[in-house]
Formats: C-alpha cells, structure tokens, sequence
C-alpha cells in the first residue's frame, strides 16, 4: 500500500538559483546578491567542492539544483574566508634556534 501524497516528504532540493537566494536572504551581513548571475559568479569559483560535498547537482544536463542543508554551510565558509577542505595545521614558532652545541 503506497503513502497518501500529503504523507510524502517535501524535497530537500531546489534550483540552485533559489537555494542561492535563500541563502543571501538568510546571511544580508554579507552583502551579497541575489540572482542567476550572482549565482553564476559564486560557481565559478567554488562548483567543484560543491559537486565532491554532494551539495549540488546537474539537474538534466542543463540547470543547477542545490541541497540547501549541504550548500550553505559550505558557502558562508567560502564566503568568510574559511577553506572546509583543508585542516588548519598547528603554528610553528618563528623564532629561530640555535643548534650549535657548546
């Protein structure tokens, strides 16, 4: 017996322009557009970590759908400077040593 439609659950996924727009709408601090283009301009530089972390998808080889769970943390990173691919490794000393044994 299969689920009434009201019991199924809504879709996680949206276009990528409307996940991008809820996402600047969610985060106005860092004054960002909404839009297809700004969209656009925000994939150029980061659709490949995007597409690894599953957080969006090529939707019939023509337009961008976006999991908004995994797509705006991932963003506001970027956005802040912050790289999630890498681990920050521990700071070394930048003082000099003095190895000559006496």
């Amino acid at each position: 017996m299969s689920n009434p439609p009201s019991a199924i659950p809504p879709s996680t996924w949206l276009t990528g322009t409307q996940a991008w727009d809820q996402f600047v709408a969610t985060h106005p601090e860092l004054g960002l557009k909404s839009g297809r283009w700004a969209f656009h301009n925000f994939l150029r530089f980061h659709r490949q970590t995007l597409i690894d972390a599953d957080a969006i998808r090529k939707a019939r080889k023509r337009f961008w759908i976006a999991n908004p769970q995994r797509m705006f943390p991932l963003a506001f990173d970027f956005l802040t400077g912050h790289d999630p691919g890498k681990l920050s490794a521990p700071k070394t000393s930048s003082v000099a040593t003095n190895d000559h044994q006496f």
